[in-house]
């Protein structure tokens, strides 16, 4: 479950996290990981692919997939960057595409 205490806010929280390296890769997204003592995500969608009031419905969307996922044994900080395939796929494909992700996390790559 996600809450506040759940969530990457600051610019040198994302920083630190981008800055480890640690990330898996696919078409349409980009994860960025730490080692961490509890699970925490923040989520970015770069300006030039949609307007502010996009950007937010999209992070919006990943939220409400993340809240379907058990992070309860995923100890890590991590960060979610879109690409612009991200936005027009349909629903099914980006839950499949974010669980994907997060299991190869979770399995060590």
């Amino acid at each position: 479950m996600i809450n506040k205490n759940n969530v990457v806010k600051k610019n040198w929280e994302f920083q630190k996290i981008l800055d480890s390296h640690n990330q898996v890769v696919s078409k349409n997204l980009i994860i960025y990981f730490n080692k961490s003592d509890f699970f925490k995500v923040g989520i970015s969608i770069p300006k030039q692919f949609a307007n502010a009031v996009l950007r937010n419905h999209y992070k919006n969307q990943i939220r409400s997939i993340l809240r379907n996922i058990d992070f309860s044994t995923l100890n890590y900080e991590t960060v979610i960057i879109a690409r612009k395939g991200f936005l027009s796929l349909d629903w099914n494909q980006k839950v499949k595409e974010v669980k994907k992700l997060y299991e190869r996390i979770a399995d060590g790559k």
